[in-house]
């Protein structure tokens, strides 16, 4: 039942977060489609899990696997609809068509691998799958393959981001807002649901501000294939995000 409230709580909070994202473009009257995208999600696979490990040891990383889970329903099923309806696959004829991002969705390799990763956990094969040495060597295949993907996902958008030093005040302030709503988000979310409401321990509430701290996922830039100016301000901002978060890490750890 605390996983399932947990996993509620963090999609619940990026939905917020994804609408204040929504608030904040119209405030700004911005043309960037993408916008209100990097309000919300967070890096939590590739960057994440390694920063929370480190500190607090793999005994404890299904603390933040937990918070991930509701964080990962809304990455591939909010977050992907929307930026195939933001982009131009969601368009027919110059009109938006929810259509189209929508079976993009369900056509999606990472929506089908997800959704047949949930369906073998539920269906208890697992240990039989892992019993066999055909299977056993499946799964260690897959597990290499997943974790090279990681670093290959890495290298490819950490060759196209791009600082400019010409927009970054701007992209910098953006990032100190995103930064300053999500431990607000944190805090209260620690104060209220994790430690008053579920009364779990200070690990719980770490891996929160840690997955909080994280830039938006890599999944946003991966998703908008035409060259534009909008992409390159995501990327630009993605890239400041992940130093900045990486410095906030460190000064909370020090802190805490």
């Amino acid at each position: 039942q605390e996983m399932l409230m947990l996993a509620a709580v963090t999609f619940a909070a990026c939905l917020t977060a994804f609408g204040l994202g929504f608030l904040i473009k119209r405030q700004r009257r911005s043309t960037n489609p993408y916008l209100p995208a990097l309000f919300t999600t967070f890096l939590t696979g590739p960057v994440g899990f390694p920063l929370f490990s480190s500190y607090f040891g793999e005994e404890n990383l299904y603390k933040l696997a937990i918070l991930d889970a509701g964080h990962s329903i809304f990455l591939f099923t909010v977050l992907i609809a929307f930026m195939g309806s933001a982009g131009t696959k969601g368009t027919v004829d110059g009109r938006k068509n929810l259509w189209v991002p929508l079976c993009s969705m369900l056509r999606s390799p990472m929506t089908i691998a997800m959704i047949a990763g949930i369906a073998l956990s539920f269906s208890g094969y697992a240990p039989m799958i892992e019993g066999y040495p055909a299977g056993a060597a499946a799964l260690g295949a897959v597990d290499l393959a997943a974790s090279s993907a990681f670093s290959l996902s890495l290298i490819l958008v950490g060759y196209e981001l791009p600082l400019r030093v010409k927009k970054l005040g701007r992209t910098l302030a953006d990032v100190l807002l995103r930064l300053g709503m999500m431990l607000l988000i944190a805090y209260v979310l620690n104060t209220v649901v994790i430690a008053g409401w579920l009364g779990l321990d200070k690990t719980y509430q770490m891996a929160l501000y840690t997955m909080f701290l994280l830039p938006p996922s890599f999944i946003i830039p991966l998703s908008i294939t035409e060259q534009s100016e909008e992409k390159q301000y995501v990327m630009g901002f993605i890239s400041l995000h992940l130093v900045v978060s990486m410095a906030a890490f460190i000064l909370l750890m020090a802190v805490i």
